[in-house]
Formats: C-alpha cells, structure tokens, sequence
C-alpha cells in the first residue's frame, strides 16, 4: 500500500499519481470530471484516445450549457504497438458520435507511423490539464499515470496555441518554446513536438549525460540519444538509477529493434522492474504501465505524453520540466513505491527483463497482420517538416458530414 499522497499540490498547480495496483488511486476520473464542469466559457481538449463514459457525459454537459467546446483527436485505426507508438483500440469517434459530440470535433490523421498523441485540456484560458493518461477507462483507472494541473493564463496561452493549430492547420508545426514560467514555487516550461524536433530527446540525454541520480517511470525506452545517454549508469557503482517500466512496451522494442542490444542492460538490470501488466487486448481496458516521466538529481521532472522513443519526436507530443525538489520529491516518492510494489510481485522472475511468461521467441504465434511496423530505430532523424494530417486514408474513411472544416476542404483532403 502506498506510504504517501497520490496528489501533490501547491499554489496554482497539483499532480495527480495513479496506480491502483501500487495502492495509489488518485481518481483520475473525478478529477477530470471535475476540472471539465468547472468550465465557464470556453474548453480545447486535445486527445489520443476518449472513451470514458463520465469524461463524455461531462463534456456533454459543457456543449449543452453553451459553452464554447473543441476537440481534436487521433482519428488513426487501431494500433498494436511496436515501434510505432502507444497502442489503442478503434473507438474514439464513435464514443463521440454516440455521445452527441462530433459536431464539436476535429479528426487527425497523421502520416505513416505517427500520432497525435497529445493528452491536454485548456479550460477558459487559465488552467491546464495535461499528463499520461488517455481519456479511458484504462488510462484514468486501470493504468499508472501521472496528472499535471495548473492554474496559470500565461501557460495556457502556449497550450491554446498549439490546440489552435491542430484545430485549424492541417500542416501545422507547434509553436517554438517559450521561456520558463514560475507557479507553485516550481518553474515549468513546456516544449512541444513536431516542433522540438530532436530537442527533447537532446534535452533529456544532456539532463542524463551529467546527472548522478536518476528515476525513470517509462512505458517503453527505444531512443537511441537517450539509450546512449542511460549507458554510463551501466557500470558505474557512484551513479544512482532506478526505474520502472512496461514489459509489453519493452518486450516490442526488443523484438524489433535492429539497435545494439547491449543498450537495452536495463531490462535485466536489478535496479530496472518491469509492471505486471497485460499485453495490448483491443477486446479489454489496458492496464498499462504508462507513465513518462524522468526525475534528475531530485530537482528537475521531465513529464508528459512523450514515449522515449524515436518515433516520438515527429508526433504531437508535449512534456513539462517542473524544476522544483517539492515537485521531484513527490514524483521519486511515486517511483519508488511502484518499485517496492513490482519488485516484489510473485510474477517478477524476469528473462532479459521480460516476465518470463512473456519471454518468447520473437516470431513465435505473431499473425502477419498484426506484426507492428518493423523499423530501424538507428535510422536517420525523422522529418519534422510540415506534414499533412488529413492524408490518403481519408479516402477510405466514412466521414461525418458535420465534421466542422471537411466540407470547405473536402478537395484537399481527397
């Protein structure tokens, strides 16, 4: 059972940490709930997946009451995972039909194997919701996430910013970064990709490059720069590493990564655990470990939607950098009862870091069509030039006629 709060708060800012299994039940839901209906006038919500029932009926509530209300999300089929990104089941858009809410919507497609994988809410230009979770059953209960809510107009300006560009720029780039911000004794700055580039993967291998103590909560870890980066707390006995992550997540990266398998150590590393959570079941919630978070030299959190992962870099994505030791506390606090929780679970014996339950041959009883996209994760730094979202796909799509912008640019999107 957990030893300490699952919410952090102070002056205009509190996190949320969900972990039923580990004994943190934050209510993710409630809370979401409760931060939508406290809409005044106006709510962005930018979102991989939605489907939970209670989020649905409260974001109903708020386009019933006249309240000015947009959503954009990830309209891409299914995904199972691989190299490509968090999987999900097909649903979104029909919970959002059902639920009297397409009128409301934007639908992303993006190109290839990226997403938009954002996980935000701006609400009346004042306050920001934004973290790990998808708007799920799973992802608000069942799964380990983590929450960030801060009241601070200036940086719900930089969120409504990149919202007003998925909503009205199919080619859109998300806004440079902007100066850190300080609320809650914290100083927080958001950075956005596709803008970022590689920027967030360099700043997290620079954070790791020259830190001596490091927690890691990771669904999956695939980046090379950052791989690289982990490497020097291989060997050496002064560095102080610690980390949790999703073996389904790892277990994909293993089975098809063409990179240097000496940089996965982590995943038979004592001091790495993997959850005991269950593979990808489009049939049933996930149960994920799903966080994405790095807390360095118990000052500074990295935290957001962004994977560690290459292919990251040229989705929609957003992290924080909450420099703060309150703030840090609170994450390593999270991290650590995760550990203890995993570490000594029954089910724990690891192959590789893999339960071992799950540590098959590679190929073995994977259907064709459901083999992820096999990729070189050395390959050359993905374009983060303008890119469609509304691609090809939309030709094979039925699409709701009411869909806000498809008729006045139906041309361009067929």
């Amino acid at each position: 059972m957990a030893t300490a709060t699952p919410v952090f708060s102070a002056d205009g800012l509190e996190i949320y940490f969900q972990s039923r299994r580990a004994g943190w039940d934050a209510d993710l839901t409630g809370h979401l709930v409760k931060f939508i209906e406290a809409t005044t006038e106006s709510l962005e919500c930018a979102i991989y997946d939605l489907r939970q029932p209670e989020v649905l009926a409260a974001l109903a509530r708020v386009a019933s009451r006249g309240k000015r209300l947009r959503i954009v999300f990830d309209a891409s089929k299914e995904r199972r995972g691989g190299l490509e990104g968090d999987p999900k089941p097909n649903g979104t858009d029909q919970a959002l039909e059902a639920a009297g809410l397409i009128g409301h919507c934007m639908p992303v497609f993006e190109s290839g194997r990226h997403i938009m994988h954002d996980k935000f809410l701006v609400r009346d230009g004042k306050a920001v919701w934004a973290g790990s979770a998808n708007f799920t059953t799973g992802g608000l209960t069942l799964q380990d996430n983590n929450c960030v809510v801060a009241t601070s107009p200036a940086l719900a300006a930089q969120y409504a910013a990149v919202f007003e560009l998925l909503w009205t720029h199919p080619d859109h780039r998300a806004p440079a970064a902007k100066a850190a911000l300080t609320l809650g004794g914290a100083a927080i700055a958001p950075v956005f990709a596709p803008t970022s580039g590689e920027g967030i993967e360099h700043t997290l291998a620079s954070a790791l490059a020259s830190a001596k103590r490091v927690r890691i909560l990771a669904f999956l870890i695939s980046d090379p720069g950052i791989l690289t980066a982990l490497a020097r707390f291989r060997d050496d006995p002064q560095l102080d590493i610690r980390g949790v992550y999703d073996p389904h997540g790892m277990q994909d990266v293993l089975r098809y990564s063409k990179q240097d398998q000496a940089l996965f150590w982590f995943t038979h590393d004592p001091r790495f655990v993997a959850a005991p959570s269950h593979a990808f079941d489009p049939a049933h919630e996930q149960d994920f470990m799903h966080n994405k978070a790095v807390i360095i030299d118990d000052r500074v959190v990295y935290t957001g939607s962004y994977n560690f992962s290459e292919n990251a870099e040229a989705n929609d994505e957003n992290v924080m950098t909450i420099e703060s030791p309150a703030v840090a506390a609170a994450y390593t606090a999270y991290m650590e009862e995760l550990y203890a929780a995993y570490a000594n679970h029954a089910g724990h014996t690891t192959v590789a870091g893999i339960p071992a339950h799950l540590a098959t041959d590679a190929t073995a009883g994977v259907a064709h069509d459901s083999v992820p996209y096999r990729e070189d994760l050395s390959m050359a730094s993905p374009s983060i030039e303008p890119r469609l979202h509304v691609m090809q796909r939309y030709r094979h799509t039925a699409i709701p006629a009411n869909l806000p912008g498809y008729a006045a640019n139906r041309t361009r999107f067929q």
